[in-house]
């Protein structure tokens, strides 16, 4: 465990040490034969210190490198196209974003042998899809960062958004653009297959469920926020329940248990292999975020784990899929907020929720103790990251999720069934919606009460991001010395009792 930790380490190092310093392979071959030194050292002097800082040196020289080798240079043809207005033809790569004036797409173009991605932000007509291939005209630009007002997003914030969109593959953007479609997406293809599906489902809970109802539904179920509204958004934001409506492990480990139950009646590893399956489709219809890629990666990983009968290490799970994810994109770990805020809610999860159920032995139904305790332990592990990010402090936020979160499984089931049935008999589809418009009603009556209530945010002024990495220190300290003491009295009490 210690050697992936080092590994796990060493690779991130890399990665945000070349994201955040410009340089090159003699500065990256330099790191890899300081790390060949170490382990040079470890033959000559047996101690496992060299070997720990061999792999953390040379696994920081391969992040470097891939990082070096995706920081690509921009499109020459592009760049002198900068701040002029410009005709496109290219396809879109990406599901559009659809909000309530516009709508968001991303193009991919060639200009002679380069090629590049545009985000193009244009009205909501012509309504274009995944696939099709389009004509783009407006005045190209470079994505800049942005001052945030205080409110949501704290006070004193610069967003990255150059960063946000980079870790997409997005280098240029067109703001009021225009669009033409020339011709439409012909063809099969997996993600169009998918991305029409997810919305014939959504059309499906439309008839069945009144809005915001039904935008609710759908986030819970595939992800997004977009159709909520401003309002409502903010409301689950300020009440800590953003969470709930982008695709996160908690809502993909309920689609992963309820589809083993669904292959019950087949053999073990037959139920894992389609159950894992149905995930990644899933996840791909979802859109496939850095998150959501994040939490099927480590459902399928458990469903592997329980179809081979191996003890499942839910922490190596989570470092391996880290790694992998950073390798796929080493933009992810930097530019990307949702993913780290993933990951840290996840490593809370599997480090504090034990220790936090520990404390909660009075309480004697095991299922909302599990719930108490993953919530606080989550809460707790994000709050740092979050307060560096956005500067808002739920005060709401911990008897909020306790509301909520133990009726999400039912609202997911319910609104599932809801849309199925409006699917397949359109006729039935406002009955079929009852019993999941109750659910989800309730949910948003949670959010906007704790919303609305005196005081149920603070917004936190910038600060440091050297204080968010004293805080995590001090969390991981803590959590290694609590889990430390906690495995010597059971070793002491299994040796008493003997």
């Amino acid at each position: 465990m210690a050697a992936l930790i080092a590994v796990t380490a060493g690779f991130a190092s890399g990665v945000l040490l070349r994201s955040l310093f410009v340089f090159g392979w003699p500065i990256i071959l330099f790191i890899a034969l300081v790390g060949l030194m170490l382990f040079a050292a470890r033959l000559v002097a047996s101690r496992a210190a060299y070997l720990l800082c061999a792999l953390f040196v040379i696994a920081a020289a391969l992040g470097a490198a891939r990082f070096h080798m995706a920081d690509a240079p921009l499109p020459a043809p592009l760049l002198a196209d900068l701040d002029t207005r410009v005709v496109y033809e290219g396809e879109v790569v990406v599901e559009p974003d659809v909000r309530d004036s516009h709508q968001r797409i991303t193009v991919e173009v060639r200009e002679g042998e380069e090629e590049a991605r545009v985000f193009i932000v244009a009205d909501r007509y012509p309504a274009v899809s995944y696939g099709d291939h389009v004509v783009a005209r407006g005045v190209l630009a470079l994505p800049e960062p942005f001052a945030t007002d205080a409110g949501l997003l704290g006070q004193g914030r610069v967003f990255r958004y150059d960063h946000y969109l980079k870790k997409d593959g997005v280098e240029f953007i067109i703001e009021f653009g225009e669009l033409d479609i020339i011709a439409k997406h012909e063809g099969f293809s997996l993600y169009g297959a998918l991305y029409d599906l997810k919305h014939a489902f959504n059309a499906a809970l439309s008839r069945a469920l009144p809005e915001p109802e039904a935008s609710l539904a759908s986030g819970l179920i595939l992800g997004g926020k977009q159709g909520l509204g401003e309002d409502l958004k903010e409301a689950f934001t300020i009440a800590g329940l953003i969470h709930i409506v982008v695709l996160s492990g908690y809502n993909v480990m309920i689609v992963a248990i309820a589809m083993m139950r669904f292959f019950v009646f087949l053999p073990r590893r037959a139920a894992a292999t389609l159950a894992g399956i149905t995930i990644g489709l899933f996840v791909l219809m979802a859109g496939a975020g850095a998150a959501s890629m994040r939490a099927g990666l480590m459902a399928g990983l458990g469903l592997f784990a329980r179809a081979s009968a191996r003890t499942f290490d839910a922490l190596r799970a989570l470092l391996v899929v880290g790694v992998a994810m950073v390798a796929w994109n080493p933009f992810t770990p930097v530019f990307d907020p949702g993913f780290q805020l993933s990951f840290v809610a996840t490593a809370g999860l599997i480090l504090g929720a034990p220790l936090v159920a520990a404390r909660f032995a009075f309480i004697r139904n095991e299922f909302f103790k599990e719930i108490a305790a993953s919530t606080i332990a989550a809460q707790i592990a994000v709050l740092p990251l979050l307060l560096y990010q956005t500067g808002l402090f739920s005060l709401v936020a911990l008897p909020a999720n306790l509301l909520v979160l133990p009726a999400i499984p039912l609202a997911m089931g319910l609104s599932f069934f809801a849309g199925t049935i409006s699917l397949v008999f359109p006729s039935l589809a406002l009955v079929a919606g009852l019993p999941a418009h109750a659910v989800l009603s309730y949910i948003i009556a949670v959010a906007e009460s704790a919303a609305a209530l005196p005081l149920s945010s603070l917004s936190i002024p910038a600060f440091p991001f050297i204080f968010v990495l004293i805080a995590y220190a001090t969390l991981g300290y803590t959590a290694f010395v609590k889990r430390s003491s906690m495995t010597l009295q059971l070793m002491f009490s299994k040796k008493t009792s003997t």
